[in-house]
């Protein structure tokens, strides 16, 4: 009797291995139309993909192989369990900050001159070369808010974050900072409030006035738009202040790719279209 009922058991726990491994087999193997968009909330997040520029992508490409994917699979149906806001899943099942540092180098196989520029910028330094500068630090008190524009993605609070010793190989400013990948206009800012990408169309400005009060004029595209978020003058909106940029005199009312590539800070987009001769 005992040894059949081993047999039983071993019998069951066979089995529920085989199907394990089927289910993980197909996972792996399959299209993710027959698997993860099985999930009606990852669904939406595949259509908008699916007229994106990235739409041939595989989903395991960004987040993760088979198991990294079955285990956030697990958190979302324990969160349904809990009876969570469906349509706030999204932004709760971001990628971790090791798959954002991770996506750079496949954005890389293909966005070659876009990598190279970028790592040879202010935006490809280390999350280090900003959080944990003992001469900045020393002069400001690190604050939570740093992380706004220096670790988007970086996982604790500014404390933790000064005083890790392995985001070295976490750059301040990652491809998906400025990019979402579910979105057929790709240039977003990310919010690490908010856990969501904002289109930069669509994000506001600050009112940027000269020392002695004077409205500058600024450029209003959507580029402009993007990377003035985080080169914010002081809470005045003086012209230069804090990390302004702000382009005054001939070039005033400029947008920022007037002069400058996407992803360099070389002014090399304004040659021969320079306003001062």
């Amino acid at each position: 009797m005992k040894k059949a009922f081993l047999m039983l058991v071993v019998a069951v726990v066979v089995g529920v291995m085989a199907v394990g491994m089927g289910a993980l087999a197909r996972f792996e193997f399959d299209s993710p139309s027959k698997t993860c968009v099985l999930c009606h909330e990852i669904k939406g997040a595949q259509d908008r993909v699916a007229t994106s520029p990235h739409k041939d992508i595989d989903c395991k490409a960004c987040h993760g192989g088979t198991l990294e994917a079955l285990g956030d699979n697990v958190k979302r149906f324990a969160r349904h369990v809990q009876g969570a806001d469906f349509s706030k899943l999204e932004n709760e099942f971001c990628l971790s900050e090791r798959q954002v540092a991770e996506m750079n180098a496949r954005c890389a196989e293909c966005h070659q001159a876009e990598a190279a520029q970028w790592a040879a910028s202010g935006h490809g330094k280390s999350a280090s070369a900003f959080l944990q500068d003992e001469e900045h630090n020393a002069a400001w008190k690190p604050a939570d808010n740093c992380m706004r524009c220096h670790g988007m993605f970086l996982e604790g609070d500014i404390e933790v974050n000064v005083a890790r010793t392995d985001i070295e190989a976490h750059p301040a400013i990652p491809c998906l900072a400025c990019h979402k990948m579910h979105a057929d206009d790709s240039l977003q800012l990310y919010s690490r409030i908010d856990r969501f990408s904002f289109p930069a169309k669509g994000l506001g400005m600050q009112k940027i006035v000269t020392k002695e009060g004077r409205p500058v004029k600024r450029a209003g595209d959507a580029y402009t738009r993007l990377c003035v978020s985080c080169h914010a003058a002081n809470a005045e909106g003086i012209a230069g202040s804090s990390d302004d940029r702000t382009p005054l005199g001939a070039q005033e009312g400029m947008g920022c790719m007037d002069c400058h590539k996407g992803h360099g800070r070389k002014a090399d987009a304004s040659r021969g279209r320079c306003p001062i001769k």
